[in-house]
């Protein structure tokens, strides 16, 4: 399935997609044509750049790119401490977004197109952001190793089976967070605890730093199972598990408070929700999905008990 890939924020700030950063172009009768200023929480991202080029292509409009750590991106937006004004803001992780519209840093969208193209498990209640792209948290394993049902969820990989046969990557990884905040929501405080323990005692091997590691643990015979991103599991020849109620972070994008250019940025939002293929989002089943939201609501509670769970 096509989908925008937005992963993990770079620190430096850097200008994509402009020769200069002229603020305005002419156009023929005279009027000035303000560029779209983005502020994105990711690295490079190849497609993106493609789109952003079309776009300019196809309406005229320059797209200003700035990058940046995602937590500093979004406290500068909040802030109101960067220029030019961000006319959009794009984010990896919901808890980005939700951050930034919670502290009065982005203003509605009024559009139908956003309405129409994204389902309601992955936008803002008050419309203040919307999911762009998603993955799901996924389970990948060895069928030679392991056997796996269609039941089979991410509580189970607490049951003693999995003893010894289990591969994790850092809690701090947005997937990882997204998957504890959900069984918090799903379970409560202490039941989702327990699984998190439970997950502990059935480790094959230390907690990795990256997603990638736990994959190639996988493949390697040296794990049996693991929990990565839909999107890194694409990358792999190893079986996937979706859990038949998958949770799921998605790829946010709002228009900032402060725009300089709302009526642009309200432009490029919704062509790039036109350029979404017809079943986008149809690798979800609204019916079985909770509002995003809530991976940033139990953020704090899943901090603290991947703390309690020695979960590093």
């Amino acid at each position: 399935m096509a989908r925008f890939s937005l992963p993990g924020a770079i620190a430096a700030m850097s200008l994509l997609l402009v020769a200069c950063e002229e603020p305005a172009e002419d156009k023929p009768d005279g009027e000035r044509r303000e560029p779209v200023v983005v502020y994105a929480a990711f690295e490079d991202d190849a497609r993106l750049q493609g789109l952003f080029a079309r776009f300019t292509e196809e309406t005229g409009t320059f797209v200003i790119v700035r990058r940046g750590a995602p937590q500093d991106i979004v406290t500068d937006l909040m802030e109101n401490r960067v220029s030019p004004p961000a006319d959009m803001l794009m984010t990896n992780s919901v808890v980005d977004i939700w951050r930034a519209a919670e502290e009065g840093a982005l203003r509605p969208i009024a559009s139908e197109i956003v309405a129409n193209r994204s389902p309601g498990w992955s936008r803002d209640a008050d419309g203040l952001w919307a999911g762009i792209g998603f993955r799901r948290a996924v389970i990948v394993y060895d069928e030679a190793t392991v056997s796996v049902d269609e039941s089979l969820d991410y509580a189970s990989l607490q049951q003693p089976r999995f003893g010894g046969k289990l591969c994790l990557s850092s809690s701090g990884n947005a997937i990882n967070r997204t998957v504890i905040a959900m069984l918090i929501d799903a379970l409560g405080v202490r039941p989702a605890e327990l699984v998190v323990r439970g997950w502990m005692k059935n480790l094959a091997m230390p907690v990795f730093d990256s997603e990638h590691q736990v994959v190639q643990a996988v493949e390697s015979g040296a794990c049996g199972i693991g929990i990565v991103s839909s999107s890194v599991a694409a990358t792999s020849n190893l079986s996937v598990h979706s859990p038949s109620s998958p949770f799921v972070d998605v790829d946010g994008i709002g228009i900032g408070r402060h725009a300089r250019n709302p009526d642009g940025a309200s432009a490029l939002l919704n062509w790039l929700f036109d350029e979404l293929p017809e079943a986008h989002f149809e690798a979800i089943d609204e019916a079985d999905q909770r509002n995003v939201s809530l991976v940033a609501w139990y953020q704090e509670d899943a901090i603290r008990l991947a703390e309690r769970a020695h979960y590093r």
